[in-house]
């Protein structure tokens, strides 16, 4: 699991990756992850060949400035890939979020809230629950 996730916030009131990143972000991280590595053209391309050349390429080198892409050079052209897989990089994500919100000052009302909730949006998410509780205390 990545502990050192570059992502410093999360946006509740939105969807999908652009909770973590900005919607151009998330939808450039997405064709990298589906690409594997790919140069920024490769990248307009998949997405269907709209998106400007240099606002592509500047949104790329932020994600590399902010450790989620790594570029690579060959020739003249610059190929992007993600330095953790979508899995692994939303895994660091939530085990940010999950360590803030179980401090010791909040650890009592996250846990309460998060049952209460669960058991609003759908109490099969208590039995998942209970589940993965009981096979983390097998493996010890």
């Amino acid at each position: 699991m990545a502990q050192n996730v570059p992502v410093q916030a999360f946006k509740l009131g939105e969807q999908g990756l652009t909770q973590i990143f900005g919607e151009l972000e998330a939808r450039l991280m997405d064709a990298v992850w589906t690409l594997q590595e790919a140069s920024v053209q490769e990248v307009i391309d998949h997405l269907g060949g709209t998106l400007n050349y240099k606002t592509t390429m500047t949104v790329l080198n932020r994600l590399v400035g902010k450790g989620v892409l790594q570029r690579r050079k060959v020739g003249k052209a610059f190929f992007y890939s993600a330095t953790a897989s979508r899995d692994e990089l939303l895994a660091g994500v939530f085990d940010r979020m999950v360590r803030g919100m179980f401090n010791a000052e909040f650890r009592q009302i996250a846990l309460a809230q998060m049952i209460e909730t669960a058991q609003t949006v759908d109490p099969q998410i208590l039995d998942d629950l209970s589940r993965l509780i009981q096979q983390r205390k097998n493996e010890k």
